[in-house]
């Protein structure tokens, strides 16, 4: 493997040395291990060439570090800058100010951004950190601009626009508009809100800004979310379609190869060159140039080659997902490619009959048994090798993956095929609505085929063990928000607003792989019913106990025996010119504890109650100054633990676990016969006994 494939063991090295500025310094040992390796095997250059990959990567992330934090950010400043801006990202654009080579991602407080890209600005608007996710399954802002170089994110006040930006932006603005183009043709005859023309236009150019959620949520619960970015697939079967085409006009193999990187770069650039699509496009080079030039190389040789070419550009692309399940899942498909060559057909008319001398029946059902048997193990051993990094980046994994991935690779080749044909033909209008027609049927049979799958049973699936009937999940939303879900399947109580339900509530309660099949809300003001109203899109059939102003009916959930929600009952708040929050007091009992949620009643409604209720842990909501003890009353409960939800906080009696929502994230609390376990998930696991 050494001496076919030279440049893997500096590859690897390189991989290691990324990997101990990021995880653990104890991956040195393995990086110098590795670049010792070739001096034994008598190939020192190559040895030389892995230490000074190693040191070049250490010392460019160690410099990135230092600087990426030395730049200070301070929540809540007005910041005034003039660049331009880069690139349109969601509803934000990346601001790059002049003379930095830190980006900003800038927002409006309403609506998408109004600034464009390819433009020069002078912008004027309030700071905010990018946060970490608060809870399992969130999208990291921080680690997401962190690996981009975007320093904090802006909300818009005022802008005005200076002329034109700088080169790269207007470059990368052009390629946009080209892709805006293309897809203006590629939807041209249908109506704008037709799901087959936006799938067509998702998986041909990679452009989501018209998908809807609904649509994205099918394919990525069918395993097949890699279909709408323009990455290795699509760029495979470009090459494929054009290397095809050129062969059926006699073209030279090799002018062919290099007619087709000129066409794949064009196809990259009108897609909008995004880092997938560059990532791919370089790889296809590296492999089409070895044949160019006539060095029939190892390909594993070639792969490292591209490793090696897209670390020396940036090497902060080791660490995204879609870099890692790049090269790990095409490694594993130029492995089995490599094996099924050499493997002889499992039919065969007669083995004693060489293959030369096949009719052409019998060569067709040979390469046709050929065919199936190795796109069924390449598709099922790039979804093995795909299952360690999805379960780790994303917390999920799909059990179908396989079965969707053949049966869109059928329909993805002649899609691209024909559309791309119909972007070709694109000045006869005839033509161009015939290609149309057919990729969009072509496209209403991949969303068939994904929302089959996506509504089979344990389509889904989260890494981590599910939920357990006696555990309960505290979420942190907005500012002074929060849910709460009990057992499971789980009674919701709480749900917050349709972007907090959206982006925060539903991917916690599916990485924890929890049902909902009931909500109670806090409040019934109009961002609250639209939170409600997206739980209820997301799972059909949830009971919502507090969708009517008022008194709610029920006063008690049991939702298994010994394991029971209790709405308390506290005298109304006094009117003592302190405002309280009228807040439904919830207790959970469960094994013989119990979570009493008080929210936000204040104590002096919860002190005049004849009895004070007993409870393990307390949850408190925000609270005003009360002319009652809560330390005093706290005692009284029992309470060995107090979580606090919001940045308010009251006296706790002495020895008091205290633990802050927005310090530690989620809660995970799970009751026991002898304890109630309390797990955060950032930070130390505390029990109360």
């Amino acid at each position: 493997m050494t001496a076919s494939a030279p440049l893997l063991i500096p590859a690897l090295s390189l991989l290691c040395a990324c990997a101990a500025m990021d995880v653990s310094l104890w991956l040195w040992i393995p990086c110098f291990c590795l670049a010792s390796l070739p001096c034994f095997l008598r190939a020192p250059s190559m040895g030389v060439l892995a230490v000074a990959l190693a040191m070049w990567a250490a010392v460019y992330l160690f410099a990135y570090e230092r600087e990426y934090a030395g730049v200070p950010v301070e929540a809540g400043r007005v910041m005034v800058m003039e660049g331009s801006v880069e690139a349109v990202s969601g509803k934000s654009v990346l601001f790059r100010p002049d003379g930095s080579r830190w980006l900003y991602a800038v927002s409006s407080r309403d609506g998408a951004c109004p600034l464009e890209a390819g433009e020069r600005y002078r912008i004027r608007g309030e700071a905010y950190p990018l946060q970490a996710p608060c809870g399992p399954g969130i999208f990291d802002r921080e680690r997401w601009g962190y690996l981009h170089g975007i320093i904090a994110g802006i909300r818009l006040d005022e802008y005005c626009r200076n002329g034109p930006g700088d080169w790269r932006s207007r470059f990368r603005a052009f390629s946009l508009r080209l892709r805006e183009r293309a897809a203006s043709l590629l939807r041209e005859g249908a109506p704008p809100d037709d799901e087959a023309r936006q799938v067509m236009v998702s998986a041909v150019l990679g452009d989501k800004t018209d998908a809807r959620l609904e649509t994205m949520a099918k394919f990525l619960e069918s395993g097949c979310m890699h279909v709408f970015a323009v990455s290795g697939m699509h760029v495979g079967v470009a090459a494929m379609l054009v290397l095809g085409m050129l062969r059926l006009l006699h073209v030279h193999p090799r002018a062919a190869r290099l007619a087709c990187i000129l066409l794949l770069a064009a196809y990259v650039f009108v897609t909008g060159m995004s880092a997938s699509a560059l990532r791919a496009f370089i790889m296809a080079t590296v492999w089409l140039l070895a044949f160019v030039l006539r060095r029939k190389g190892h390909p594993a040789n070639i792969l490292a080659l591209a490793f090696i070419l897209l670390c020396l550009m940036n090497p902060l692309q080791v660490f995204q997902p879609g870099f890692q399940l790049s090269f790990c899942v095409f490694a594993v498909i130029v492995c089995l490619a490599e094996w099924l060559s050499r493997e002889k057909p499992l039919w065969s008319p007669d083995p004693f009959i060489p293959p030369r001398i096949y009719h052409a029946r019998e060569r067709f059902l040979v390469r046709l048994e050929k065919a199936c048997r190795g796109a069924l193990i390449v598709s099922v051993g790039a979804w093995l090798a795909s299952i360690p990094l999805t379960a780790w980046h994303f917390g999920t994994w799909n059990l179908y993956a396989p079965l969707t991935n053949l049966c869109l690779s059928v329909l993805v080749f002649p899609l691209m095929g024909i559309s791309l044909s119909g972007l070709m033909f694109a000045w006869c209008p005839w033509m161009l609505h015939v290609c149309n027609t057919a990729a969009s049927w072509l496209a209403s049979a991949m969303l068939s085929v994904a929302g089959g799958v996506a509504s089979l049973p344990y389509s889904y699936l989260s890494s981590a063990p599910p939920s357990g009937e006696n555990e309960a999940v505290i979420v942190p939303l907005q500012k002074d928000a929060w849910a709460t879900v009990i057992s499971n399947p789980a009674l919701v109580v709480g749900s917050g607003t349709e972007d907090a339900v959206r982006y925060t509530l539903l991917p916690v309660l599916k990485a924890r792989s929890v049902r909902p099949c009931g909500m109670l809300s806090w409040g019934n003001g109009k961002a609250e019913r639209a939170g409600e109203k997206e739980l209820e899109k997301e799972y059909p059939g949830i009971r919502n106990w507090g969708a009517e102003p008022g008194e709610c009916p029920v006063r008690q959930w049991r939702l298994r025996p010994g394991n029971a929600l209790v709405l308390e009952d506290f005298p109304v708040p006094l009117r003592t010119g302190i405002r309280q929050d009228r807040s439904r007091v919830l207790s959970w009992e469960c094994r013989g504890r119990r979570f009493l949620m008080i929210g936000n009643t204040g104590f002096s409604s919860l002190a005049r109650a004849e009895k004070t209720p007993r409870a393990d842990v307390l949850l408190i909501g925000h609270h005003p100054r009360d002319p009652v003890d809560s330390a005093a009353w706290i005692r009284a409960t029992g309470a060995r633990a107090v979580i606090f939800t919001t940045e308010h906080e009251c006296p706790v009696p002495e020895g008091t676990a205290v633990y802050r929502l927005r310090e530690t994230g989620s809660l995970y609390l799970r009751m026991e016969e002898k304890s109630v376990q309390i797990i955060p998930w950032r930070g130390m696991e505390r029990r109360t006994e």
